[in-house]
């Protein structure tokens, strides 16, 4: 019955490690959050609306005609599709063609699913222009 008597006592040391919740909410460092992805990465809707380069056979084999393929975001417009790419690579785009390509189903086993669609955008350079940096 002694232990309904004690009163429990935290040290000084005690207080200082324990943590509150607001300490919690902080994820990454704050260089983490303002420094911007990598090109070759899926770029988060805040950098515009491209996600990446589309690599496929059909894709890189455009490159030679001065048309490159991006996977670009669902809201995404021919428009904004045209600014983002001029900002980015300092080309003037000709054109924009937007497809938008279904899911695929797909099972494993038993179990059926659906692989994700997605948007891709196809961008017609002006003559003399290409961009620097693209490997097919």
């Amino acid at each position: 019955m002694a232990l309904f008597g004690k009163k429990n006592k935290t040290t000084e040391a005690q207080k200082k490690t324990e943590t509150t919740p607001e300490e919690f909410k902080h994820v990454g460092t704050q260089e983490e959050k303002e420094s911007p992805a990598t090109s070759s990465s899926i770029l988060p809707k805040e950098y515009g609306v491209l996600k990446g380069f589309y690599v496929s056979e059909k894709a890189t084999g455009l490159a030679s005609f001065n048309q490159y393929v991006f996977k670009v975001f669902h809201d995404a417009t021919k428009n904004e599709v045209k600014k983002q790419v001029e900002n980015s690579f300092g080309v003037k785009v000709k054109g924009v063609k937007v497809i938008n390509l279904p899911g695929k189903k797909r099972s494993v086993g038993r179990q059926a699913g659906f692989k994700p669609g997605f948007k891709k955008a196809v961008v017609v350079l002006e003559k003399g222009h290409s961009i620097e940096g693209f490997q097919p």
